[in-house]
């Protein structure tokens, strides 16, 4: 019985496993069918994107010029068929893409079209997706799209009706129409429509039916509308309100280029066609199509004659927009005068007087943008007021010998042509020159206020007046009330009125020059009666030439002259003042110093900077060239010349007597570099006498006053910036070591005795043998820092293991031996395993505690085992001994 259960068992799990072994080999069979799927998948993606890459068509593109962003764009919009459009453009010479259309411009742009939520294979890519490629002029791409892919697919459609193909063809080729010419017409051409049914025609004996010529004359009728327009289109368009002779060469020289390009194209075949077929049945259209051909070339033939003679003035009046002064304009207006009389004389267009007239007046318009230009209202009302007098006296000039050329040249040519005479409008023609010189006029009286009341003077800088005394204030306000109402008035001028000031088409100058002159005769007055009292009160010398700088643009006036002169003779007098409680004040002050500097070298250092700003004064009174000349000037300074020669005296007495306290320097230098501490025991202090550093730093003071050093002083001073670097290093030294020793107790000495002693041999030969004054060994200074840095480190090392171990045994006085957490009676057994597992989880925690500190006093002992080993190799040599 119990061997029976024990073979179906058997059997059993033999079943068992080979079910496992069965689903096993299903589930890897599944696999690698998907892994075939998905790479199917990806190489199908992958011929769609090259699909994708073959179709685009850009300018320009490069097969380099793909990258990875690129194409994984183009993956997600072949996986993600909610996508409807892909486009593929240039984004600043980097081929990228986007899923729809970009938002920054673009020269041009590949498109990809599909349906909604449509999905590719690679079979039906190319049925499923529109695709294409357009660039920035969108309505010739339009217009070509229509024209050339299009039209000739409606045309050939043979699923339609005649009636109803013959009404969708007339409606498609009056759009084409449309469309075509408002198209060219924006660039400036007038360009025919020819229908594509035009190619159709073979042979003139063809019988037309009826339907067929009325779409013809529909075409005819928009070409006599386009052909109308352009002959009425006489007027000449300009983009300022001065109309000059090369606007109007330009013009016939665009009308010219028109004309002949529609007689080009009334001249070509499929235009032939469609006037031959409207000609052989009849039509009421043809007689208006013949009139304006022939009146197309006449106007054509007229703009080619203008062309010629107008020619003939570009040079002169181009080398007036490139003149760069009025001067050389007006050794140009002779030539241009004697053209425009060949012109009247010969031309068959240009003959009348009132087409002459015309060009004089645009020549006068040429000189007056000429002048508007080069006279810039812009910069002279910013503050370039010397520059605007000068440009409009230019102007003016140029104006005025325009005129007079033109009336002496006028009489000669009327008496050499009787026939012709010279009867023209010169109102016409001079009355915006005549306008233009006055105004040029008001622009100069206001660059003289500007310089007056607003300081605008480009050629010299006029500082805002500040006056001293108990009137300052008030003075001050004034003038300051004054510049700031003529400022508001001078920007009321260049926001409001300054396309208006020189521009003589606009009449609304005259209300705005009346209003502002009325307010400048106001600041005259106002002005006068400050200048009576503005050089009252001053304070200084500085303050004196400020205010004289100041108001120096006013002294330009012979009634305040006086008064500024008497201003002047102040100055001078002040500058005297000046010299003599200077050398008062040196004089009361010879026992004192200051504490940061040396008593020699301070005394010799305050004459000095005295000497030197009496010097800058001096100076700046002999600088001022604008200041007039004055009788009190030479005396002042004679007495200055005096002054300076005492004052140089005085320093070379003091020089003298710090060099006779300069002596046995050397003895002061025979001191070890290291002192023990007389005050604290164990500390050390540096030894240097600090008389010798003042010695070197006077020395250093005497040789920048052009003082040589001693003889006994320059050895050492020739040595002073090693001594500093001692002195420094030293100090550095003595502060580390004593920083160490104050950071141990009596106890923590002892325990550093050794390192302690081993820093004391390394510094001993700065106390016993080394002198400021022997050969000085950087060696010496880095050793000693070595090792007190060493000490340093090795206290840390110390202070830290020391709290480290404090710390710890903190944590093993409070961690319980003992934990109990049970509630009532437990099994004995249970109680014996639970405080088992709790000994021996406090016996880790314990024995990592100790193991810590072993790690931490090994740290220590790391630092102390180079002493420890030589004190047992001292001990047992002295065994052995």
């Amino acid at each position: 019985m119990l061997e029976s259960e024990a073979d179906s068992l058997l059997t059993s799990a033999n079943h068992d496993k080979d079910f496992g072994n069965n689903l096993k080999d299903d589930f890897l069979e599944t696999s690698q069918i998907i892994l075939q799927l998905e790479n199917t998948k990806e190489m199908e993606l992958e011929q769609l994107v090259k699909s994708v890459q073959r179709m685009t068509v850009l300018y320009s593109l490069d097969n380099r010029d793909w990258n990875k962003t690129l194409l994984d764009i183009i993956k997600r919009w072949l996986l993600h068929a909610a996508e409807p459009v892909l486009t593929i453009f240039y984004d600043c010479n980097i081929l990228t893409g986007c899923l729809g259309f970009p938002v920054a411009p673009v020269l041009d742009l590949c498109y990809f079209i599909r349906s909604s939520n449509q999905n590719f294979s690679i079979d039906t890519f190319h049925d499923l997706v529109n695709y294409g490629t357009i660039h920035d002029d969108v309505d010739g791409c339009l217009l070509s799209i229509l024209e050339f892919v299009y039209a000739p697919v409606f045309r050939n459609f043979k699923e339609w009706g005649d009636n109803v193909k013959q009404r969708f063809c007339t409606a498609l080729d009056k759009f084409l129409a449309f469309l075509t010419g408002a198209y060219f017409k924006m660039s400036g051409m007038t360009v025919l429509y020819v229908p594509y049914v035009v190619k159709q025609i073979d042979r003139e004996s063809i019988s037309y039916e009826r339907e067929f010529v009325k779409n013809l004359e529909v075409i005819a009728v928009s070409w006599a509308t386009q052909i109308r327009t352009l002959l009425n289109d006489k007027t000449l368009p300009v983009s300022n309100e001065f109309i000059s002779v090369e606007d109007e060469y330009e013009f016939w020289l665009y009308r010219f280029e028109v004309l002949q390009g529609l007689n080009a194209q009334l001249e070509q075949a499929d235009v032939q066609q469609i006037i031959r077929v409207l000609r052989n049945t009849h039509s009421v259209y043809i007689k208006q199509i013949d009139e304006l051909i022939y009146e197309s070339k006449h106007e054509m033939d007229e703009g080619m004659s203008n062309i010629k003679f107008l020619h003939l003035l570009m040079n002169p009046c181009a080398e007036i927009d490139l003149a760069n002064s009025p001067v050389f304009v007006s050794q140009l207006i002779p030539g241009i005068i004697h053209l425009i009389r060949f012109i009247w004389l010969n031309s068959e267009s240009y003959n009348r007087r009132d087409l002459i007239t015309g060009l004089f007046r645009d020549l006068s318009n040429q000189i007056i943008r000429f002048c508007t230009e080069i006279t810039n209202v812009d910069k002279i009302l910013s503050g370039s007021s010397r520059f605007g007098i000068k440009m409009c006296n230019m102007c003016i000039d140029c104006c005025l010998t325009y005129k007079g050329m033109y009336d002496l040249m006028s009489k000669e040519h009327g008496k050499i042509n009787n026939e012709y005479g010279w009867n023209l409008d010169n109102a016409m023609i001079f009355n915006h020159v005549d306008a233009f010189m006055e105004r040029l006029n008001d622009v100069i009286d206001i660059c003289e206020s500007m310089i007056v009341f607003g300081r605008l003077d480009e050629t010299e800088s006029i500082p805002k007046p500040q006056f001293g005394g108990t009137s300052g204030g008030e003075f001050e306000t004034t003038s300051a009330r004054v510049e700031t109402h003529f400022l508001a008035t001078l920007t009321a001028l260049s926001t409001d009125s300054k396309e208006l000031i020189l521009n003589v088409n606009k009449n609304e100058w005259y209300e705005e020059v009346i209003k502002y002159r009325r307010t400048v005769q106001s600041m005259e007055e106002t002005v006068q009666r400050l200048m009576s009292n503005v050089f009252q009160h001053v304070c200084n010398i500085e303050e004196a030439l400020e205010t004289l700088n100041i108001l120096l643009f006013y002294s330009y006036r012979s009634t305040i002259r006086k008064t500024f002169l008497r201003q002047v003779s102040n100055v001078w007098v002040m500058f005297a003042t000046e010299i003599d409680s200077t050398s008062q004040m040196l004089m009361d002050r010879s026992k004192l110093h200051e504490s940061w500097v040396p008593y020699y070298a301070s005394r010799a250092v305050g004459y000095h900077i005295n000497l030197e700003r009496l010097k800058w004064l001096r100076n700046r009174l002999n600088s001022s060239e604008w200041l007039p000349n004055v009788s009190e000037a030479a005396i002042v300074l004679f007495k200055y010349e005096i002054l300076r020669k005492e004052f140089d005296k005085e320093i070379k007495k003091i020089y003298d007597e710090w060099q006779k306290n300069c002596c046995m320097l050397n003895q002061k230098l025979d001191r070890n570099l290291i002192i023990r501490s007389k005050k604290k025991k164990g500390l050390i202090e540096c030894n240097i006498d600090r008389t010798v550093l003042t010695i070197c730093e006077q020395a250093e003071h005497f040789e920048r006053l052009g003082f040589g050093v001693p003889g006994p002083v320059r050895k050492i001073y020739e040595k002073h910036e090693t001594l500093r670097f001692v002195y420094n290093s030293v100090v550095q030294v003595c502060l580390n070591y004593n920083h160490i020793l104050s950071a141990l107790s009596e106890q923590e000495r002892k325990l550093f005795r050794a390192l302690i002693q081993a820093c004391d041999r390394k510094i001993a030969p700065g106390i016993f043998k080394l002198t400021y004054g022997g050969e000085l060994s950087d060696a010496y200074i880095a050793d000693c820092a070595k090792h007190t840095n060493k000490l340093q480190e090795t206290m840390d090392i110390y202070k830290r293991a020391n709290l480290h171990v404090a710390r710890t045994c903190e944590k093993i006085c409070d961690t319980p031996m003992l934990k109990f957490n049970f509630a009532g009676a437990v099994i004995i057994s249970l109680y014996e395993y639970q405080l088992t597992n709790y000994i021996r989880r406090v016996t880790n925690l314990l024995r990592g505690y100790y193991n810590t500190i072993i790690d931490l006093l090994f740290a220590v002992f790391k630092e102390f085992q180079s002493v420890i080993d030589d004190l047992c190799s001292k001990d047992l040599l002295c065994t052995v001994v």
